[in-house]
């Protein structure tokens, strides 16, 4: 054979531009930020209940706090998970039009959630300086606030890379990850829920 012509055969192979296994470089980070986060909140979570053994007097020290807004913000979220599965669902099975609605829908109950928190702030009867409660308060409930709205742009992501054909049914994968994220954060509101604005209910004042 003569040594000019091209022989793509004796060329190393060339790595791969995206991966479509189910345990992906994305699904392992992603895995990785979750249990970073998790800690972070587990630490909040901590030093609420630390401060209530430490508290002698009512607690929370402002009384109990208003279910208006927080019950619905929990309804909000528990749906987003149906909506999300449904979003993985319709990917796996090439349902392009089951995608763009779930993908629409999770994100509005998102949005939801995030004007919801919003009003909810404004009928506590603290300030977020107004003490250990308060600040701890503030800090669970604005912290899960910014990952919902991180959530909601990787929402957005997966609907623009579904809408330009990124996203098929041989190569979803970004989406499990998106749902991944999404079900860590209602995972998370619902231990905030209980801990924040259940348990002064049922435990002791």
């Amino acid at each position: 054979m003569n040594a000019n012509v091209y022989d793509e055969r004796n060329l190393p192979r060339p790595l791969p531009v995206g991966l479509v296994g189910y345990r992906t470089g994305g699904w392992w980070g992603m895995l990785a930020f979750i249990g970073t986060e998790a800690a972070v909140f587990a630490y909040l979570l901590f030093s609420y209940f630390y401060l209530q053994s430490q508290h002698a007097q009512q607690w929370p020290p402002s009384g109990l706090p208003p279910l208006r807004y927080s019950i619905p913000i929990t309804v909000c979220l528990l749906v987003s998970v149906g909506t999300m599965w449904w979003a993985e669902y319709s990917v796996r099975i090439g349902r392009r039009a089951m995608l763009f609605v779930a993908l629409v829908i999770t994100a509005l109950l998102g949005v939801a959630y995030v004007v919801l928190e919003f009003l909810d702030w404004q009928i506590e009867p603290f300030l977020v300086n107004a003490g250990a409660y308060s600040s701890l308060f503030y800090s669970l409930t604005a912290l899960h606030v910014l990952h919902a709205i991180i959530g909601i742009f990787i929402l957005i992501a997966m609907f623009l890379w579904s809408l330009l054909g990124y996203i098929t049914p041989q190569r979803h994968f970004a989406v499990r990850i998106a749902a991944m994220y999404w079900y860590f954060l209602v995972l998370v509101w619902i231990a905030i829920f209980i801990t924040l604005y259940m348990l002064p209910y049922i435990g002791p004042g």
